[in-house]
């Protein structure tokens, strides 16, 4: 099992990047890139299973199943990149935009909204 340290602020935890981690996540990409979303899945949850608190693993799967309409799979992994990383804007932007499509205009606005909030410093 692969040790991650790292160190907490007040609001974040800043963590030591795992070089195999950031090469899985970048092979991810590429596959979400070239429309191969189920092995960039695969490729996700590789990481997630090495480094269970990585966001951007989280952030990155629910991108392609919303991508793939695969909606409320999407939700949950945004739900759970939010676990992770609560102060991500652009996760929370993500996430409403994603529960627009399935006609929570409420949850989505919200979602929305608080991304911006974030985004700007106003949370």
């Amino acid at each position: 099992m692969i040790e991650r340290r790292g160190f907490g602020t007040d609001t974040r935890i800043i963590s030591h990047l795992n070089p195999h981690v950031e090469i899985m996540l970048h092979q991810a990409d590429e596959l979400k890139m070239d429309g191969k979303y189920e092995k960039a899945i695969e490729v996700y949850d590789q990481v997630i299973t090495i480094d269970p608190r990585n966001a951007r693993a989280f952030h990155s799967r629910a991108n392609v199943l919303d991508m793939m309409g695969r909606f409320e799979d999407a939700i949950s992994s945004y739900n759970d990149a939010i676990v992770c990383d609560p102060l991500n804007a652009e996760t929370w932007y993500n996430k409403g935009l994603t529960l627009k499509k399935i006609g929570k205009r409420i949850e989505s606005f919200a979602c929305v909204q608080r991304g911006l909030y974030i985004y700007l410093g106003t949370e």
